[in-house]
């Protein structure tokens, strides 16, 4: 028997393929780009470890992408044979990678919680618990799960930082971003490659509307993060919010252009930051020039994936705004088919899309179209139930946009004022909603308020 770094028995041939597996394990849960090489090298050193087959189908899914599934099945089916010699840890990592297969996120979840119940210094399982959580919209259970095994870590156990910036993030998704700033600032001092623990901060930043902060702490580890793979876009995305807040529109543009769509690219999180900015960018009135069309090129062939909802949504996005009706009309009927064929096998993503995915996709080819009494109707009877498409409040909060767009575009002006007026409570450093709030104002009459929220608008663009 072998032994991880954190002390944890492997059934493995040798100490370098157990050292391998810890390698991997770390690209991992920096993000890099280089996991998935470190991977295949583990796998060529001892083909028959159980915990490396187990990590490649993980690998496999993670992406949501079609062509990875049948890896993923052989990973799933070399390992299974292999269970009989596994320990109880890795023989629960089996059962979480087969149910991962079948479609059952959340008894996968389950499974993973299971093992950390008996082994809290499982990283593996902890962290693929945390994305899980966090990509199905358990915000609830993603917070817990960091909480229940905080106390059996300390800065003496390799990979403390890794647990600390995942707390960090569920604080903050569960409105604790004060709290949560702090721990996820420590686990950058501790790793500044830890990205996860950056971009925690940078949720922190967005949600208490601290826009200069939030510019000057990703740039500032903007070098470092950049060696993370494509997941630094996403950090490029998270400034772009805060330039679009100050109305810095030439600059969302520039980073859209060299930081997180240089070219077009496969990668679900750069078309999701592709297809959001260019769609509130619009919503306000900027001229994107053609910038959408190579986003649709690269949405047109993910049409009929139905692998996640939350991206489904930005393949939606991306076909409905650049003309592309048809196409985007054809994706809300595969969603449609696909939770049909699927909610009966327990397939969790196929709830989702049932519940509230189709709801979502059916209002943004809506608002394209021009429909916005549509998109009203639609957007009110969901917009508290998106939790479950899973991204964060930062990333759902584009549909919630487009209701207030619709809203004012169909002459409810009552309710864009009402819908506005919570946006500013809860974003008052948002200079953009509160030209919005005076421009709903000024059409239900009160000019006078209006003329106050546009002086309310310059002030904080003026700071």
């Amino acid at each position: 028997m072998f032994y991880d770094i954190r002390g944890l028995s492997v059934t493995a041939s040798s100490q370098e393929a157990v050292d391998a597996l810890d390698a991997a394990t770390d690209e991992f849960l920096r993000q890099s780009r280089d996991a998935g090489l470190i991977a295949a090298r583990m796998d060529k050193l001892d083909p028959n470890m159980i915990l490396g087959q187990c990590l490649r189908g993980y690998f496999m899914q993670l992406p949501s992408r079609l062509h990875l599934q049948a890896g993923s099945l052989e990973c799933l089916a070399k390992a299974t044979a292999l269970a009989d010699d596994g320990t109880a840890r890795e023989r629960k990592h089996i059962e979480a990678l087969a149910a991962w297969c079948a479609g059952d996120i959340r008894r996968t979840n389950a499974i993973w919680e299971e093992i950390l119940i008996d082994h809290p210094h499982d990283i593996l399982a902890f962290r693929l618990a945390h994305l899980m959580h966090f990509f199905i919209g358990e915000l609830g259970a993603m917070r817990h799960s960091a909480a229940r095994i905080m106390s059996r870590w300390s800065e003496a156990v390799p990979g403390y930082g890794y647990v600390l910036g995942c707390r960090a993030f569920s604080l903050e998704e569960t409105g604790e971003a004060q709290s949560a700033e702090p721990l996820g600032r420590r686990a950058v001092e501790l790793n500044e490659a830890d990205i996860w623990a950056g971009h925690a901060v940078a949720h922190c930043l967005e949600t208490m509307g601290r826009r200069a902060d939030g510019i000057t702490w990703i740039t500032a580890h903007g070098d470092t993060w950049r060696q993370s793979g494509p997941f630094a876009n996403h950090l490029w995305w998270h400034r772009s919010l805060h330039y679009l807040e100050l109305q810095r529109y030439d600059a969302v543009l520039d980073a859209f252009d060299r930081e997180f769509w240089p070219e077009p690219s496969e990668d679900n999180t750069d078309i999701g930051n592709a297809t959001s900015i260019l769609m509130r960018l619009g919503m306000l009135g900027v001229d994107v020039g053609d910038r959408w069309q190579s986003v649709a090129e690269v949405c047109a062939g993910r049409v009929g994936d139905c692998l996640r909802p939350f991206n489904d949504l930005h393949f939606i996005m991306g076909l409905a705004n650049s003309g592309r009706l048809q196409e985007a009309d054809a994706m809300v009927g595969h969603m449609r088919d696909f939770a049909r064929d699927n909610v009966g096998a327990g397939v969790t993503t196929a709830q989702v899309a049932r519940d509230v995915g189709i709801a979502v996709a059916e209002a943004i080819v809506a608002h394209a179209k021009g429909e916005h009494g549509r998109v009203v109707t639609l957007m009110m009877g969901h917009r508290y139930a998106m939790v479950p498409l899973g991204g964060s409040w930062a990333q759902r909060d584009v549909w919630i946009r487009m209701l207030i767009d619709s809203a004012m575009k169909d002459g409810q002006g009552t309710l864009a004022r009402a819908l506005l007026a919570e946006r500013v409570a809860e974003q008052p450093t948002s200079a953009p909603s509160w030209k919005l709030y005076a421009d709903a104002l000024q059409t239900c009459g009160d000019n006078a308020q209006a003329t106050a929220m546009r002086a309310k608008a310059a002030m904080l663009l003026a700071a």
